[in-house]
């Protein structure tokens, strides 16, 4: 009788650390343990994308004004612009297409005789998808005297090399300054001469 007894408190005892047991993990199981948040979650977090800069696939379109040094006026200095269409191919390295006009004096007065340039060639950018990028460009073209004015007189090939600096301001919209040396031997007033030029440009563009 006696070992029936004990017999049945262990059975007893057993199923109830079963059933207990069975609880405590279904609790567990239904309620997740909770921790603590981490103070350096910020630290493992993507960087979000941003749109900005120069990019493969983009169109750029500018257009600068022109403080000129050449032949072409009496005075130190002249006023020009440049229209300018760029096509990136990829991250580094574009083709433009550019338009360079030579406007009036300083002083406002008409210049004797206006070149108008057509040019066309590679720009290499250094510091793609950031909102600052430099970088520098080789053109080439044709050179066309009194083109504006009706008066097309003599035309010759222009060399251009130059670089630039643009700040990004949003997706769409920068801002460029480019500095430029330009070659050419053009014939004016029938006598053939060195029509080289410098200029400092500054200006703005959008891109698409």
């Amino acid at each position: 009788m006696c070992f029936r007894r004990i017999a049945f408190v262990i059975q007893t005892s057993i199923v109830t650390l079963f059933l207990l047991s069975h609880s405590f993990f279904a609790l567990a199981e239904s309620s997740p343990a909770t921790y603590p948040a981490d103070p350096f979650a910020w630290n493992y977090e993507p960087i979000p994308a941003t749109e900005i800069g120069t990019a493969p696939g983009q169109v750029q379109m500018t257009a600068l004004a022109a403080l000129v040094s050449g032949k072409n006026s009496e005075d130190n200095f002249y006023s020009a612009g440049k229209l300018g269409t760029e096509y990136i191919l990829n991250e580094y390295g574009g083709v433009r297409f550019t338009i360079f006009q030579d406007l009036f004096e300083t002083d406002g007065h008409t210049l004797e005789h206006k070149f108008t340039s057509l040019r066309v060639g590679p720009a290499f950018h250094l510091l793609p998808y950031r909102k600052v990028d430099v970088g520098t460009y080789i053109e080439g073209g044709l050179l066309i005297v009194d083109a504006v004015d009706g008066e097309t007189g003599s035309k010759a090939p222009e060399a251009v090399l130059g670089g630039f600096i643009s700040f990004h301001v949003n997706t769409a919209f920068f801002v460029r300054a480019e500095l430029e040396r330009a070659w050419s031997n053009a014939e004016v007033d029938n006598v053939l001469s060195a029509q080289h030029r410098s200029a400092a440009l500054l200006g703005f563009g959008f891109a698409f």
